[in-house]
């Protein structure tokens, strides 16, 4: 078997890289291949180097069942779990915001009929009342006039002295 190497190049192209290693496979190929009727010509068992032999013959080799599961797998069924447990607690919590959003203020309770009697009472008293003041500070400001006026008027003044028993 004659192998020829070639030196590498600097500027070598991508091409010519490809075309070398066809080559080189292409002879390896063909030297495996005249092995291979050499030894059937000589009646040898051809065996291939570099793959040994998977286990001995009636023993079983257990699993690794580190690698049954892709590690991809185990974080998507993390992710799986984690979202599920978010949506069981925050559900609820979301109606919650979302009816006291959509529900706007309480209605007002309606006032049992003797406490709407007394309040209406309780008005009628302060209308009462406020006439009652706007009464008496009528009479003031024209008591305030009159005393303005006789001081004003110093005859009145005395007439009215005067004219008093």
């Amino acid at each position: 078997m004659s192998k020829t190497t070639q030196a590498p190049q600097e500027n070598v192209t991508r091409d010519q890289m490809k075309e070398q290693i066809r080559e080189t496979i292409n002879m390896a190929r063909q030297a495996s291949q005249e092995a291979a009727r050499d030894a059937q010509r000589e009646g040898q068992a051809t065996t291939v180097p570099g793959i040994p032999p998977i286990g001995t013959p009636g023993a079983q080799v257990p699993p690794n069942w580190n690698d049954v599961i892709p590690p991809q797998a185990v974080d998507i069924s993390i992710a799986f779990f984690i979202m599920v447990a978010v949506i069981i607690v925050g559900y609820p919590i979301m109606r919650a915001i979302g009816r006291r959003i959509e529900g706007g203020a309480p209605v007002p309770q309606a006032l049992p009929g003797d406490v709407r009697n007394q309040l209406q009472h309780i008005a009628q008293s302060v209308d009462a009342i406020a006439i009652e003041v706007e009464r008496i500070s009528e009479g003031q400001r024209f008591a305030s006039k009159i005393l303005a006026e006789r001081s004003a008027n110093p005859m009145m003044t005395q007439l009215g002295n005067s004219a008093a028993p």
